[in-house]
């Protein structure tokens, strides 16, 4: 036990109350959207945690040493296995608002791991999850983390957003609409791992669940898309159709226009009608989605410029060379302003070969050394298909 006459009891106390005051000024400047400035002050607050944690174990070694077997000494140790547990427990929030911060960052690999630390450290005090309900918010973000385009350990992710689930339905009851974000993440994760039949009856389990005289809401829109995404991946390319527009229907009624969602069903739709042939409205769509891109993120958004070169693509494959330029040069444009050179580098690579299948084979070279030089600027290997592709035509003018 630290006595409250040490001087560790006073070092532990003072890395308490630093730490603390570190994360609320910390929590004010991320409610700010001051990430940099929010970053210096959880790192100091987990330094301060880390220390606390130590001074608890080097005090606690110290004072075992000279009490001995005394028989007091399983009282006094009990008491500070519960102290030091508590500092675990404040150690393990302040992880996981670091991980939400790196997330916030786009520092994907580093919000996974801060994550994994929190679970860990929260598991050495309470280790069966069942009996510690407030670890939910922590399997949410781990799950939503695993699920990331730079991640994809959907497997690892299933299991968290169950458990989620389960919590859920004992809190709340298995009708509530408190429930459906978690059968939304996993219908989404059983359609990622291949099982569409699966997703689908998960999303119309949760669209009966929202749509159940609760009026209107986002969730519902959710799984209308995952559902949409099951169908299109089964290539029910009318059922994907009709259950988007469904979402979008939903949508026009309770989201704001400028949401994001609607731009990200937009383009689902886009990408089914193309696979079904139908290129009047798959660009419509596209059109669309990028309208509410431009208004919500500006006309210089990397989403946006996304878009630009799927439009660009889809103008391809219908043989509209010139408007297929068209996009993919605004799509070039904003990704040279962002300084992303391996985006550059693929956009110059499409515009080759656009030019090359229009006849302008010299126009055409400029744009393959154009992607050459960014590859090489990017450091992107010789084997990455971009490059590769770039070679070789390349090679094949010269050798012309």
């Amino acid at each position: 036990l630290v006595t409250t006459s040490s001087s560790h009891y006073y070092q532990i106390r003072a890395s308490e109350v630093m730490a603390d005051a570190l994360e609320n000024i910390g929590l004010v400047l991320f409610k700010q959207t001051k990430f940099d400035k929010s970053s210096v002050m959880y790192m100091d607050a987990l330094d301060a945690r880390r220390k606390c944690l130590d001074l608890m174990d080097a005090s606690s070694s110290k004072n075992y040493k000279k009490k001995g077997s005394s028989s007091k000494s399983a009282e006094e140790l009990a008491k500070l296995r519960e102290e030091r547990n508590s500092s675990m427990l404040e150690l393990s929030v302040t992880l996981f608002y670091i991980s939400l911060l790196r997330e916030r960052q786009d520092n994907i690999t580093e919000a996974v791991n801060y994550c994994e630390e929190a679970l860990s450290t929260r598991r050495e005090v309470i280790p069966n999850a069942k009996l510690d309900p407030n670890s939910l918010n922590l399997f949410s973000t781990i799950g939503r983390l695993y699920c990331h385009e730079d991640v994809k350990r959907y497997r690892d992710a299933l299991s968290y957003f169950h458990e989620v689930h389960r919590m859920k339905c004992e809190v709340a009851g298995r009708e509530h609409l408190d429930v459906v974000p978690s059968l939304n993440s996993i219908a989404f994760i059983y359609n990622q791992l291949g099982d569409y039949k699966k997703c689908i009856v998960i999303s119309d389990r949760a669209i009966d669940i929202a749509t159940n005289g609760r009026g209107l809401n986002k969730e519902t829109c959710v799984a209308y898309a995952n559902r949409g995404d099951a169908h299109r991946n089964l290539e029910d390319y009318d059922k994907a159709v009709t259950t988007y527009e469904m979402a979008l229907e939903t949508q026009e009624k309770c989201l704001e226009e400028n949401d994001m969602m609607n731009a990200e069903v937009h383009e689902k739709l886009a990408e089914t009608y193309l696979l079904s042939n139908d290129m009047e409205r798959a660009v419509a769509s596209m059109k669309d989605s990028m309208g509410v891109k431009r208004s919500t993120l500006g006309p210089d958004s990397e989403e946006l410029a996304r878009s630009y070169s799927k439009l660009g693509e889809f103008y391809k494959r219908s043989g509209e060379y010139p408007s297929s330029i068209k996009y993919h040069t605004r799509a070039l444009r904003v990704f040279k302003h962002h300084d992303r050179k391996e985006m550059a580098a693929t956009e110059h690579n499409k515009i080759a070969g656009i030019l090359k299948l229009s006849g302008e084979p010299n126009k055409a070279m400029e744009h393959y050394m154009a992607a050459l030089w960014h590859s090489r600027e990017a450091r992107l290997p010789s084997t990455d298909p971009i490059v590769a592709d770039t070679i070789k035509n390349v090679a094949s003018f010269r050798k012309g």
